[in-house]
């Protein structure tokens, strides 16, 4: 998990006032020249309903990552990084585990991976329901007629 937008990169150290903090651990950590940390500005960027969320989602390809989630909502949008930061924590503590929870996604919190539940539609659950039961009547009309010869093999070595 990268922990910074996609248009923040290591590999420039020209971006817009964002300079890197630590690149020795192997991690590199982005910060501005002013902090002005607003929840508010995230706002704008999160769909307020889980269907809108959960349309995002579909667009996507999965599984994704809660980084990838968050550039796709921002996305053409270059906020400060502390709005995307923002984004990022909800998404990852609040609307992916509640959409994991009513069943749309999967998330795996601890690797902040994200995949749409493939849900089939009411049609191809009843076409499936359906042969499942054309199957299971199959199955019980041979069973019936294995026993009906079976009896009448009996009934015609007995009086023959």
């Amino acid at each position: 998990m990268r922990l910074t937008p996609f248009w923040l990169c290591s590999t420039s150290a020209d971006s817009t006032g964002d300079s890197p903090d630590d690149t020795e651990s192997g991690v590199t950590i982005y910060h501005t020249e002013t902090s002005d940390f607003s929840s508010d500005g995230a706002a704008e960027f999160v769909p307020e309903s889980n269907s809108e969320l959960v349309a995002i989602l579909d667009e996507m390809e999965t599984p994704a990552t809660v980084d990838e989630v968050a550039d796709q909502l921002i996305n053409p949008a270059r906020p400060p990084v502390e709005t995307w930061a923002t984004v990022h924590e909800r998404l990852h503590q609040h609307r992916l585990p509640e959409l994991d929870a009513t069943g749309h996604i999967e998330f795996d919190e601890e690797q902040g991976l994200v995949e749409r539940r493939t849900v089939r539609s009411d049609a191809a659950s009843r076409h499936s329901s359906s042969r499942s039961a054309s199957r299971g009547l199959l199955i019980f009309l041979i069973a019936v007629s294995v026993s009906a010869l079976a009896l009448a093999f009996l009934v015609f070595t007995l009086f023959v």
